[in-house]
């Protein structure tokens, strides 16, 4: 089911589709403490299809986009599960460098030939490199991301051990755009955001051409939500399936097993699946979401059949931005998990 705005009296502030007065009561009390969050900009909540919350603060407004950073990746998994259904990509255990030929007589770490898609998706590529300013500083030094980051050192091999990086997602980028022959923005386009309605997008790129995997993807907080009941439909749209419904299980299944996020000072209740992070809740609630840095969510919660977005100022340092993140958590999944669960 696609998103609808809220009708009747909306003035950048809504709770609707709410009958019981309890509820409008508790659901009040939740949206006051989101208007007390001053970095946030925006906040949809979705249940049973209607939009229950949508309200935009700080600076934030329904028209407009604000840079996704790393949630990107997950809308860049569901793009790969398309890729792989359409026959572009053979699976998740194809090899990368299957992509790169004019880079396999570089002196490249010889552990890099058995790196396949799966260890992109899962952040077990094995590079030794650390998610920090230095490894972007190289980065953007370079005027061949790929080669650089294929040149990059490794200290164990694929698939041994997880370390979050954001230039994994890079690489799936170029392979989806030179497996599908178009690039990233036109492919993804035409099977994931014609689908949704979504018209307005910002995408940077590096200095060869490939849009960014791993971040730099601007939406709407209602495109984000749009995305969000997607997954929550198991790909479907009405009776058109977008991404492969098994795709949408898998990638937002813990491949990792609880292994913490680094925000959360790796809290064993944190997992990770294919470009997608996994809250574990009382052992047997998971709640797969898309997180980008300074506060962007696109959260899945399927036991209560709801969707929460938020936008959040994306410009802060790595501290600021941690701290960010566990205030979001808090109230995704103390304050509003409670009352999607019990009203379901």
């Amino acid at each position: 089911m696609m998103m609808t705005a809220c009708v009747g009296g909306y003035k950048n502030k809504c709770i609707s589709s709410v009958s019981n007065e309890s509820n409008i009561d508790r659901l009040s009390g939740i949206l006051c403490k989101a208007e007390n969050i001053p970095f946030l900009k925006s906040l949809i909540v979705i249940q049973d299809g209607n939009v229950i919350i949508e309200k935009y603060m700080n600076g934030g407004a329904p028209d407009q986009t604000i840079d996704l950073k790393s949630a990107s990746k997950s809308i860049l998994s569901a793009v790969l599960g398309i890729a792989i259904r359409d026959g572009y990509i053979k699976g998740i255990d194809q090899k990368v460098m299957d992509f790169f030929p004019e880079y396999s007589l570089d002196e490249l770490d010889p552990r890099i030939a058995s790196l396949a898609i799966e260890h992109l998706v899962t952040m077990t590529s094995g590079f030794a490199v650390k998610e920090n300013a230095e490894t972007y500083q190289g980065l953007y030094e370079s005027s061949d991301w790929i080669g650089h980051i294929l040149h990059l050192p490794m200290n164990s091999n694929p698939g041994e051990k997880f370390n979050y990086l954001s230039l994994n997602a890079h690489l799936l980028s170029a392979i989806i755009a030179r497996a599908t022959y178009m690039s990233m923005l036109a492919y993804t386009k035409l099977v994931l955001f014609l689908p949704l309605s979504i018209e307005q997008v910002a995408w940077e790129s590096d200095p060869q051409g490939y849009y960014i995997g791993g971040w730099g993807m601007s939406l709407k907080a209602r495109d984000m939500a749009n995305f969000g009941l997607l997954c929550l439909n198991n790909g479907k749209i009405g009776q058109m399936q977008v991404v492969p419904s098994h795709w949408v299980k898998q990638s937002t299944t813990a491949s990792s097993g609880m292994i913490g996020t680094y925000y959360s000072r790796w809290d064993k209740n944190y997992g990770y699946g294919y470009l997608w992070w996994i809250r574990r809740l009382d052992n047997d609630i998971d709640i797969p979401f898309a997180l980008g840095h300074g506060g962007q969510r696109i959260v899945i919660l399927p036991k209560a059949n709801s969707v929460i977005v938020t936008q959040a100022d994306p410009s802060v340092d790595s501290s600021s931005s941690h701290k960010n993140h566990r205030t979001i958590d808090s109230l995704i999944f103390c304050c509003l998990l409670g009352y999607l669960l019990q009203t379901n």
